[in-house]
């Protein structure tokens, strides 16, 4: 690949030490070699990445306030890549993720990108191409998906919305705007950033190929269970959002919208029986009392740049990967194989399929490979019918065309 500038990945996490070692471990698998790494956390030292592979060069930097935009600044202070990558604690990407992400920052119009999100089984998207406007209302687009990626010039009104977990930005164009506004806690940080991007007249662009899986692990706003804890923090954005982008305009209109929205989705979480019926007017309170809450007044600086050497992740690159598939019986041989392949940073995917009909999920094992379970007939993709007759050899080879293309797998072994 001739394009490959120095790109700085930078991830934040607070409270949730064994998602961030998933996350950390999960990057020796990267193909693009010319990146370094600097989380984010609250730990207090770098001791618990002893046990990773290939953390020797990861930069941490301990932080212990709850806000993303902090922290990030923090990151970016300290970043030495043309390319600022970030992705969150609780996602693990693609092995191609950095090697399609950064192809659009070949030309100079484009100064952001991001990729698209799957959701906690593996194969459904939470995200995937979104614009928004100076009231953070999103809308969906349809981008051509036989194209490598695909620039989003801004408009006037609607620009390329990126998700926090799955984005890189040009890293002198973010300084250049002030980095992220600190104002924004969690909850429409990066909207702002890629509204004030779209405003200095860069370019966005969505990369097909650039996949990122997002697990939505527990924090002190939601559960396990994606249930919130409180709104507060998101109905204080949304406000702090509108006082920003739309001051002097009557958007009564957008927040009775936006309040009917959550409303909706609480509503969900009941119907599901996931909340009480009491939880919702509760939650419904804090997302109010936030709103209400007179946002702070913050004026983006240029972050300072940390004067320090780029250390890039010791990482072996585009590494020929092998697919493992067994039944529930062979589960102890397909670990200890697939182990033992990743002991060698070596892809492995690894295929544990009862012969029934359960539906599947696919995650990453923090001990080193990626796992897909459930039934070999049963249903991976919504599109799926709910049984299908196949043997474990054709389910393999299916499965590995149809979600596994950037893996680079070449060699596949039956158990």
């Amino acid at each position: 690949m001739s394009f490959a500038p120095r790109v700085s990945l930078i991830i934040v996490s607070r409270h949730r030490p064994e998602a961030l070692k998933r996350v950390a471990a999960s990057l020796r698998f990267q193909s693009y070699t010319n990146f370094e790494v600097i989380l984010v956390s609250d730990a207090p030292d770098r001791n618990f990445l002893a046990e990773i592979p290939a953390s020797e060069n990861m930069l941490h930097l301990s932080f212990n306030q709850a806000n993303i935009s902090a922290a990030r600044n923090l990151g970016l202070a300290h970043a030495q890549g043309e390319i600022v990558a970030f992705c969150d604690d609780d996602a693990v990407p693609d092995p191609n993720w950095l090697t399609a992400l950064v192809q659009p920052f070949e030309s100079r119009n484009i100064a952001s990108a991001g990729g698209f999100v799957r959701g906690r089984n593996g194969f459904s998207y939470q995200w995937k191409a979104l614009t928004s406007d100076r009231f953070g209302e999103d809308m969906s687009l349809d981008i051509d998906p036989t194209v490598p990626f695909v620039e989003i010039p801004f408009d006037g009104k609607r620009f390329a919305k990126l998700q926090g977990t799955n984005c890189a930005f040009r890293a002198d164009a973010l300084r250049a705007i002030g980095g992220f506004d600190e104002g924004f806690r969690f909850y429409l940080d990066e909207t702002d950033v890629c509204l004030r991007l779209a405003q200095a007249s860069h370019s966005a662009a969505f990369v097909n190929r650039a996949e990122v899986h997002h697990g939505f692990e527990r924090s002190a706003l939601r559960s396990a269970a994606r249930v919130p804890l409180s709104l507060g923090e998101i109905g204080a954005s949304k406000r702090g959002y509108l006082e920003k982008h739309a001051a002097g305009e009557d958007f009564s209109k957008v927040k009775e919208r936006f309040f009917t929205e959550q409303k909706h989705r609480l509503l969900r979480l009941m119907v599901e029986g996931r909340l009480e019926p009491r939880d919702v007017p509760a939650l419904m309170d804090t997302l109010r009392d936030g709103f209400n809450t007179p946002p702070k007044s913050t004026v983006p600086i240029q972050p300072p740049q940390i004067d320090r050497a780029f250390n890039p992740v010791k990482t072996h690159g585009k590494a020929e990967g092998i697919a493992l598939a067994g039944g529930l019986l062979a589960s102890r041989t397909l670990t200890e194989a697939a182990q033992k392949l990743a002991s060698r940073n070596i892809p492995v995917v690894v295929f544990r399929l009862g012969r029934n009909s359960l539906f599947h999920k696919r995650y990453f094992d923090q001990r080193g490979f990626w796992m897909q379970t459930g039934g070999v007939f049963g249903r991976s993709s919504r599109t799926d019918s709910l049984f299908r007759w196949w043997t474990l050899g054709q389910r393999t080879r299916r499965e590995l065309k149809k979600f596994y293309a950037e893996f680079g797998v070449t060699e596949t072994q039956i158990f």
